[in-house]
């Protein structure tokens, strides 16, 4: 009887896992927003990076700026160091130095933002882009970045998402098991923003990343700032696409425009990662956190339904028939969302990472509910 009733409610949720994974993968068929008109006078552009403790990634990240084919005399990089311990703010400050476009700010408290939310709504303020452009410290930009990304603007696009890759150039150089590992993160991240994609070229804007995004300074103005979003974590990239989606007479673009990034090196720096992504989960809009629940209630029966079957309560019929529905769109849409990263020899690590991929969900999944996080020596 329990395993009767399990495993209708198993083919119920293993049905809308793949209608929703069906509906994402026609999203990636339709062809990219194309920019309804081109400016005539390209507009000042600012880049803001919030910086703390970053002085291995800095250099890399400010000299992958200032080597853009965008014209110099009309962007200007403004990084915020987050009351960093290192020498963070030494390295802007000799970037400065030599180049008028850097410009460096230190963070000052305010109470009702966090950490890097609050070094960005600083460098935001002191900004004079008409475009505001924001990236990570620890990221590099390719020289066609800004110019990319000022082009997917028109006059209604008000916020532009792009993603961000690893270096394959610097994966390779890296030993077998961290090469296997780096892979590993790579594809499951992938994943995640495959879903991002395809969700928006349907018209639902799920996610994107502070890592590559850009917006108009009138849009910032307009929703007055990070601060009145409530937001709880680190959370304003994803939170404030579904703002514009939702509320802002602006639409949004969300492209595979790209920016390249670094892997997480130990498995405890993974972890305290995939921590702190977890920690918004209930503050995305509706229909994220139901499909959200959905999987991870997905995966919770995966489990279920193996043990149920290993002690004969349940036919292993039903457990291939619910792993079909989830595997088989799983792997569709991610064969056809990883030539938009040209990641695609990404695919062979597919049928490691889908057990891996339980663990994960319901390690983290629930890590939603309680907020809390560690990161660079805070506790949110």
């Amino acid at each position: 009887m329990v395993g009767e009733i399990v495993a209708i409610f198993a083919m119920i949720l293993g049905g809308a896992y793949f209608i929703t994974l069906s509906w994402i993968f026609i999203g990636l068929f339709k062809v990219k927003q194309k920019t309804k008109e081109q400016r005539h006078e390209l507009p000042f552009v600012s880049v803001v990076v919030a910086a703390r403790d970053e002085e291995a990634n800095l250099r890399e990240c400010l000299e992958s700026l200032l080597n853009q084919t965008y014209p110099k005399e009309l962007y200007e990089v403004i990084a915020v160091d987050d009351s960093s311990t290192d020498n963070t703010a030494a390295i802007v400050e000799s970037f400065a130095k030599r180049d008028e476009r850097v410009q460096l700010l230190s963070s000052t408290k305010k109470h009702t933002l966090t950490g890097k939310q609050n070094a960005l709504d600083i460098g935001i303020r002191a900004s004079k882009g008409e475009i505001i452009l924001s990236t990570d410290a620890d990221c590099q930009a390719p020289p066609t970045w800004i110019e990319n990304v000022v082009k997917e603007f028109d006059a209604n696009i008000g916020l532009v998402a792009g993603f961000s890759v690893f270096n394959e150039e610097e994966v390779s150089k890296q030993n077998l098991s961290q090469r296997v590992f780096t892979r590993l993160q790579a594809l499951l991240l992938l994943s995640f923003r495959i879903v991002s994609i395809g969700s928006a070229r349907q018209g639902k804007a799920w996610a994107c990343t502070g890592q590559n995004m850009a917006y108009r300074r009138e849009l910032y103005e307009e929703f007055g700032g990070y601060e009145n979003l409530c937001l709880v974590g680190q959370a304003e990239d994803s939170l404030l696409l579904q703002w514009v989606d939702k509320h802002s007479k602006w639409e949004s673009k969300v492209t595979n425009n790209l920016v390249y990034t670094k892997p997480t090196k130990t498995l405890r720096q993974f972890m305290a990662q995939s921590n702190r992504w977890a920690s918004n989960s209930l503050q995305n809009r509706p229909s994220l956190i139901l499909f959200m629940i959905v999987t991870y209630v997905l995966h919770l029966l995966i489990i279920v339904m193996a043990g149920l079957s290993l002690l004969g309560m349940l036919s292993y019929i039903y457990l291939i028939v619910f792993l079909s529905l989830k595997i088989i769109p799983d792997f569709l849409v991610v064969l056809k969302g990883l030539p938009l990263f040209r990641r695609t020899s990404l695919i062979k690590y597919f049928p490691i990472l889908q057990p891996l991929h339980t663990i994960y969900v319901l390690a983290f999944g629930i890590r939603g509910f309680s907020k809390k996080f560690a990161w660079k020596g805070r506790k949110y």
